[in-house]
């Protein structure tokens, strides 16, 4: 069975997007998902060390929540299972 990254964006409402990130098991398609959550927190934790050192130019803390999602902060993915096509 192959296994399908589907990602979850965190708006009013919740938006679901398909990456067409196609894997072979459950745990290559989990560990996608960590490894995209990661990236997310690395970007918006150099941010924010930015934003703490530069507050009235980044206009913090008042845009905190703004970049949280803007950065993905509260995005997250899930794994569904894909009928991928024969192969012949």
């Amino acid at each position: 069975m192959k296994w399908m990254l589907l990602v979850f964006l965190v708006q009013n409402p919740l938006l679901p997007v398909e990456t067409g990130m196609i894997f072979d098991s459950l745990d290559e398609c989990l560990k996608a998902e960590d490894t995209m959550r990661g990236d997310y927190a690395h970007a918006y934790n150099d941010w924010l060390t930015w934003a703490k050192t530069h507050q009235a130019e980044a206009d913090y803390p008042t845009s905190d929540d703004f970049m949280k999602k803007r950065m993905g902060i509260e995005t997250w993915g899930t794994c569904i299972p894909h009928a991928a096509a024969p192969t012949n």
